[in-house]
């Protein structure tokens, strides 16, 4: 199954189960194979399948627990089971139904514990229940609070961890949740490839290891080591995982348009919008599409993109960020100026500072040009010269940028902001990071909120 050959892995279960049809495991990971499909691929038919055999892992599971009040593993299963339902409905969006499963999930899998905590099966579930509840987001504590339970994220961890290093059936799950809460949410990069090397490893062709070795090398600006990954997701793409693959030729084109190489962005767009499985990324990638055909002189095929990135739904922020752009775009074409201010941001982006910098510093020198040019181009100057440790420069350049006030390009000053609250905190000037936090705070309706208010929390934590 962590080989991605999931018609091979449903053979094996399915035999199992013909020879232990009293035994829940085999149910239990029969319907993980279309767990992993739904998740995935967004499969309703996978989804209704997934149900029935965690129904009949149930059912078999009480059964057991019915002849043995003391089947400690059984209850296990049900616990497991019902953690698999809550992600399920969770990612259909089933709120409601994820939170009585969760609420199931923590039941079951509390007593277990209760009764054995060398039940070391059991520790996977409780741990994402526990980091899950107290890392949800605040517009969706209501959600959480519906059984009144709270969340522990640090307890949360420990468990993932025990369940990793101890466990017979989950410690691969635990490993791939540790992984991505590294990358995704503690934003430590080293971590999460440490599991996910140990991963790849193991499962050299396990495809969402391979993606998010992909994100984790883009998000480090490492574009053409993000190439290399998301080329072979491609190489592997088979019937299943079309999600990765469509995601795969986004990231590689915007890993290809971060190094200026427009030519070869295109295709790899070109090849998102083919695939139907995924909403998220779809008015960035039509806008980016736009923009190279722009840069090619082709105004009006990027005028019909502009207009195709506004009709999308913004799923992400970077959706919403692009819509607005494309409303700019069509109306006025890219200016020469504006043009170089994109290079020199990506070269930034992909970690080409002395480049960017030759391209940007003319632009914070140049009066007669807009501030937003100016204020986007200082805070690329300051982020460049922050991420080569030169502090004190990088702090006057984001002061700058923030003291302009930009009216399109809201998000300079509190981005700006909370890059010198990073600067102090690196540093160890505490006080600082925690009053140059609170200037970002201040700001509102601007591209990028989110990501900023994630960070912010985080940071705020990180300071107590």
């Amino acid at each position: 199954m962590y080989s991605m050959k999931l018609a091979d892995a449903a053979a094996i279960f399915d035999d199992l189960i013909a020879k232990y049809p009293k035994d829940p495991t085999g149910y239990y990971f029969r319907s993980s194979v279309y767990l992993y499909k739904n998740l995935f691929d967004y499969s309703e038919p996978d989804y209704k399948r997934f149900m029935v055999f965690c129904e009949k892992a149930i059912s078999i599971a009480e059964e057991a627990i019915r002849e043995n009040p003391n089947d400690n593993y059984a209850r296990t299963i049900i616990g497991a089971i019902y953690g698999f339902r809550a992600v399920a409905n969770y990612r259909a969006e089933n709120l409601v139904k994820g939170a009585l499963d969760a609420r199931s999930c923590y039941n079951y899998l509390s007593e277990v514990l209760k009764k054995d905590p060398n039940q070391w099966d059991a520790y996977l579930g409780m741990g994402i229940f526990h980091f899950g509840l107290g890392a949800i987001p605040k517009s969706f504590r209501w959600v959480a609070n519906l059984g009144g339970l709270k969340g522990d994220k640090d307890l949360g961890l420990k468990e993932m961890q025990i369940a990793a290093e101890k466990s017979l059936f989950a410690s691969t799950d635990a490993k791939t949740a540790l992984a991505m809460i590294a990358v995704y949410y503690e934003k430590d990069y080293d971590k999460g490839l440490k599991y996910l090397n140990q991963m790849l490893q193991k499962y050299p062709n396990n495809i969402p290891t391979i993606y998010t070795i992909g994100n984790v090398q883009s998000f480090l600006k490492k574009m053409p080591l993000a190439i290399d990954y998301y080329k072979k997701i491609n190489q592997l793409a088979d019937t299943n995982f079309k999600t990765f693959t469509a995601f795969s030729n986004y990231r590689m084109g915007e890993a290809y348009f971060r190094l200026n190489d427009f030519d070869k962005a295109i295709p790899c767009f070109q090849k998102y919008f083919k695939s139907r499985y995924e909403r998220s990324f779809r008015a960035i990638a039509a806008l980016r599409l736009a923009m190279c055909y722009e840069l090619k002189g082709n105004r009006e095929e990027a005028v019909k993109g502009y207009k195709k990135s506004m009709e999308m739904f913004p799923v992400e922020p970077e959706d919403r960020y692009a819509i607005r752009k494309a409303k700019e775009y069509a109306k006025e074409p890219i200016s020469p100026e504006e043009w170089q201010l994109i290079k020199g941001v990506n070269c930034v982006e992909s970690l080409r500072f002395e480049e960017g910098l030759q391209i940007l510093k003319p632009f914070a020198a140049n009066p007669n040009l807009s501030k937003e040019l100016r204020g986007e181009a200082l805070y690329y100057i300051g982020d460049a010269l922050r991420q080569q440790q030169k502090y004190d420069e990088a702090i006057s350049y984001f002061n700058k940028a923030a003291e302009l006030q930009c009216e399109r390009e809201k998000w300079v000053a509190p981005w700006s902001y909370f890059r010198i609250s990073e600067i102090h905190y690196a540093t160890g000037k505490r006080d600082l990071s925690r009053a140059f936090i609170e200037r970002a705070k201040a700001y509102s309706d601007y591209d990028f909120q989110e990501g900023l208010s994630f960070m912010i929390e985080r940071d705020i934590t990180l300071l107590k």
